[in-house]
């Protein structure tokens, strides 16, 4: 656990270095953003994207040692988070559930809200 805590962080400020490698992932390298973290007192939001195309990606940073899989409970997890998001920004943006992982996410019925599915390859290109 403590391996995994520290490697999931480190994949994390390995991400945040690496913003323009993301954006060009996306298709959005020329687009004007604003880059952040969110949090709230019942949820928290690793990367924030705020385009000036009215859309924000919201993004799920996470290391894993295979691909990473979506749970029931974890779904509603990211629901409830999305949702807290958009009641406290007040926001009428788009937003765009954006994971970037390791392994990329494993398909099954709680992946499909998932806009963008990275893994970290792109952020060495």
């Amino acid at each position: 656990p403590t391996f995994l805590n520290w490697a999931g962080y480190a994949f994390e400020m390995v991400c945040l270095h690496h913003l323009p490698q993301i954006k060009k992932a996306l298709g959005i390298g020329g687009v004007q953003t604003s880059t952040s973290t969110w949090q709230s007192p019942d949820a928290q939001i690793d990367l924030v994207l705020d385009r000036k195309d009215q859309v924000i990606n919201l993004f799920e940073l996470k290391f894993s040692i295979n691909e990473y899989a979506i749970d029931k409970k974890y779904d509603m997890n990211l629901r409830n988070k999305i949702a807290d998001f958009r009641r406290s920004t007040h926001t009428k943006k788009a937003l765009f559930l954006t994971f970037l992982t390791t392994y990329g996410v494993k398909r099954n019925k709680y992946s499909g809200m998932i806009r963008s599915n990275l893994t970290m390859d792109i952020l060495f290109e």
